[in-house]
């Protein structure tokens, strides 16, 4: 009987998976490349917390962008930093007026001190835009332009961001692992979008007209979530029939750290986890399709133990097609093929992987930037 419930449930979830699998591969093949020429006024907001060590990277990175200077402004909110990021961003301001310090109030009342920080930023701008990463990242120098562009009749656009790895040959297992897994989860948000499947998207390149954000309550329907300022505040477009678009030019690329050990890694994928039971209200296709992803990634083991030759059977679609997606997806976003060589590791490590940070995640164990 147990085994008729797995039967069932795997292949269910097979369906669903092998449905949204093409759909975000049909998402990638008729990606929206089209560019307006309007220049709005932008406001870059970016949270800062005790970032001293990135802070004014990021800021060299903005105030050398190709966007006409007296068309964006800069607005740093430190959150309550004990480092030197607040005196460097006065420093940056001393030297250029459209930067701007925040520092945020009321993080101790809050439970999510990030939306906290973008809330009062956001108050603050005076952009048509807002255009947000995050501290540790890097963008070039065309991002805001790149971005930009790309709005066209949307109220939001999301934009591509994977971790700096200098070289791959020398760099630590969880790096790949991170690297790799998060390329996965961005070309299926980006087919998705795409596709008309408002899923999932990254804070470290993200962008919506500021009337738009204050028309879905800003982040007032979803300041009870300790994390997801990105992909809960694009579910609140979503649901109020807003337009949202993936942006594909490679000018737009945002770069971030990679993670710097397991612990971190595993706390920063069980906080993103952590969102997935809201979905049920916010997005229920979403987490149907998440649950889909969950079932499907240990069940066919448990089938190895009662029909070996249907369990292999599963785990070979299921290679074939991921390598079909993955390996299109490393092409729309110019990476390097030769990293598909982690893959056989990578879906080996997925089954206890992806039960660790579900389980974390529905426990809430993870941390936040203290």
């Amino acid at each position: 009987m147990i085994f008729q419930i797995i039967y069932a449930i795997t292949f269910i979830s097979l369906l669903i998976y092998l449905f949204y699998l093409r759909l975000f591969y049909v998402g990638l093949k008729n990606r929206n490349v089209n560019f307006v020429n309007s220049k709005p006024f932008v406001s870059v907001v970016v949270a800062a917390r005790n970032e001293e060590n990135n802070i004014a990277r990021i800021l060299t990175a903005l105030v050398n962008q190709t966007y006409p200077l007296d068309l964006f402004q800069i607005i740093i909110a430190n959150d309550n930093s004990t480092d030197k990021t607040a005196s460097i961003v006065d420093q940056f301001s001393q030297k250029w007026d459209i930067i701007k310090l925040v520092n945020v109030i009321g993080r101790e009342k809050v439970i999510s001190p990030k939306k906290n920080a973008l809330s009062q930023a956001i108050e603050m701008a005076e952009g048509e835009i807002i255009l947000s990463t995050d501290a540790d990242c890097l963008v070039g120098k065309y991002w805001i332009e790149s971005m930009v562009a790309s709005f066209d009749k949307n109220e939001m656009i999301i934009g591509f961001s994977r971790t700096i790895l200098e070289d791959w040959a020398k760099t630590s297992f969880i790096k790949k692992f991170e690297h790799f897994d998060f390329l996965a989860m961005l070309y299926a948000a980006a087919g998705a979008i795409s596709s008309g499947k408002y899923f999932s998207c990254s804070g470290q390149n993200i962008a919506y007209k500021k009337e738009a954000f204050y028309e879905v309550g800003g982040f007032e329907k979803i300041k009870h979530l300790i994390s997801g300022d990105d992909v809960n505040l694009m579910q609140l477009f979503r649901k109020s029939g807003m337009k949202v678009s993936f942006v594909f030019t490679d000018h737009s690329y945002v770069y971030t750290q990679p993670i710097r050990n397991v612990g971190k890694f595993l706390s920063q994928r069980s906080r993103w986890t952590s969102n997935m039971r809201w979905q049920i209200i916010l997005n229920p296709e979403f987490f149907v399709y998440l649950s889909s992803v969950f079932f499907i990634t240990f069940l066919p083991i448990v089938i190895l133990f009662d029909f070996w030759q249907l369990g292999v059977g599963i785990l070979l679609l299921r290679v074939i097609l991921e390598l079909v997606f993955l390996k299109y997806g490393y092409e729309v976003f110019g990476e390097n093929k030769k990293k598909l060589m982690f893959y056989p590791v990578w879906f080996i490590m997925q089954p206890l992987y992806i039960i660790t940070i579900a389980a974390m995640g529905g426990l809430n164990i993870f941390s936040w930037k203290k």
